[in-house]
C-alpha cells in the first residue's frame, strides 16, 4: 500500500504535491484568495485508491486528460462546478463529479468543500467491464460526469469506498489489504459496482437480455466451482470468467434455476463452511480468524449474516 500525507498553505507546493498524486495541472486561487490551506491524505492499493483532499479556499483546478485513470469526486460539504467532456455538473454531497481519462477538465471548488476522491486505474476498469459483459470492449469507457449519490446502488458503492478508505488508513500489518490478492479482489468488486451503479457509454450493453442455452448445466458448473473454491478470494466475476459467460448471464441463470443470485449463493456457502469450522474449532480459535479464512472481509457484516442464518452469533457457536 502507498500513502501520502501533505499539509501546506503554499500554492506552488500544493500544486506540486497534488500533481504528484494525480497529474500536473493548473491550480489558481480564486479572486481575493492569496493562499490555500491544503490538507491531503492519499492511500492506494493496486488499481484503486482513496484521496481525501481539501484546499480550504476557493480554487480553480484545470487538469489535462488524466489518460490512465478515472476519478469519482465526492464533496463532503460545499459545492464544485465541474466542466468535463462537454458536460457541466454542480457537484454537492448528493452529486459526485466523475472524470474519465480521455478529456481535460475545468473545476471550481468553493471554499469549505473537502472531497473524498475514488481513484481507479483505466486498465482495471476495462478488464472489469469485459468480465461483466463476457467479452472484451474495444471502445473507450466514458462515464457520465455527474453521479447521483442518493440511489441505493450508489450508496452501496459509497459504503465500499468508505470501507476501502478505513482499511487503507490502518497501520502496516493491520489491514485486510496487506494481502495483495485480497486487495485486488476487493478492487474488482468496487469497480464492477461502479460500472453497474453509474451511467456510462456501455451501460446499454449491460442491460441487454442475457440468455444461456443451458441454464441448468451452467448453474451446476458454477455451484461446483463455488463448492471447491469458496474459501478463496473468489468473486462473481471470477466465476463468470472461468465459465466463459458474462456476469449478467450467470446472474440470470441463477435467478431462473435457484431463485437467488450467485453472490447470495457464494455467501451462503461461505457461511455454512464457517459454521462447520466454528463447531469443530480447536481451543484458542478466534471468530475473526474463521471469518477471514472463509472470505469475509467485513467482520460486522459477517456477524449479522451469521446470526440471521443460524439464529446465534458466531461466538456462541465457537463456545460450544
Amino acid at each position: 500500500m502507498d500513502a501520502v500525507t501533505v499539509r501546506t498553505d503554499d500554492v506552488d507546493r500544493a500544486r506540486a504535491e497534488v500533481g504528484r498524486v494525480f497529474c500536473p495541472h493548473r491550480l489558481t486561487p480564486e479572486a481575493g484568495v492569496r493562499n490555500v490551506h491544503l490538507r491531503m491524505a492519499a492511500r492506494r492499493a493496486g488499481a484503486v485508491g482513496v484521496i481525501d483532499l481539501d484546499y480550504g479556499q476557493a480554487v480553480r483546478i484545470q487538469p489535462p486528460a488524466l489518460e490512465t485513470f478515472y476519478l469519482v469526486q465526492i464533496p463532503a460539504a460545499g459545492s464544485t462546478l465541474v466542466r468535463h467532456a462537454g458536460q457541466t455538473v454542480t457537484s454537492t454531497p448528493d452529486v459526485a463529479s466523475v472524470l474519465s481519462p480521455y478529456d481535460s477538465s475545468d473545476m471550481r471548488w468553493s471554499e469549505g468543500s473537502p472531497h473524498r476522491i475514488f481513484y481507479a486505474d483505466r486498465r482495471a476498469v476495462d478488464r472489469e467491464l469485459a468480465r461483466l459483459l463476457g467479452r472484451p470492449v474495444d471502445e473507450p469507457i466514458r462515464l457520465d460526469a455527474g453521479m447521483l449519490m442518493t440511489t441505493p446502488t450508489a450508496q452501496a458503492w459509497a459504503r465500499g469506498v468508505t470501507f476501502l478508505a478505513d482499511e487503507l488508513s490502518r497501520p502496516a500489518d493491520a489491514s485486510l489489504f496487506d494481502n495483495p490478492q485480497v486487495a485486488a479482489r476487493f478492487a474488482e468488486g468496487l469497480i464492477g459496482q461502479l460500472l453497474l451503479a453509474h451511467r456510462h457509454s456501455h451501460s446499454d450493453l449491460l442491460t441487454e437480455p442475457a440468455h444461456h442455452p443451458n441454464p441448468g448445466r451452467l448453474v451446476r458448473r458454477a455451484c461446483a466451482l463455488i463448492a471447491d473454491h469458496h474459501s478463496e478470494a473468489l468473486t462473481v466475476g471470477d466465476i463468470a470468467e472461468a465459465l466463459r459467460v458474462s456476469v449478467r448471464s450467470l446472474q440470470d441463470c441463477f435467478r431462473r434455476e435457484l431463485r437467488t443470485t450467485p453472490t447470495a449463493y457464494l455467501r451462503a456457502c461461505r457461511l455454512d463452511a464457517a459454521h462447520r469450522t466454528l463447531r469443530s474449532a480447536e481451543p484458542g480459535t478466534s471468530v475473526t480468524t474463521v471469518a477471514l479464512q472463509h472470505g469475509f472481509l467485513h467482520l460486522g457484516r459477517f456477524a449479522t449474516e451469521y446470526r440471521s442464518r443460524f439464529g446465534e452469533p458466531p461466538s456462541a457457536t465457537l463456545r460450544r
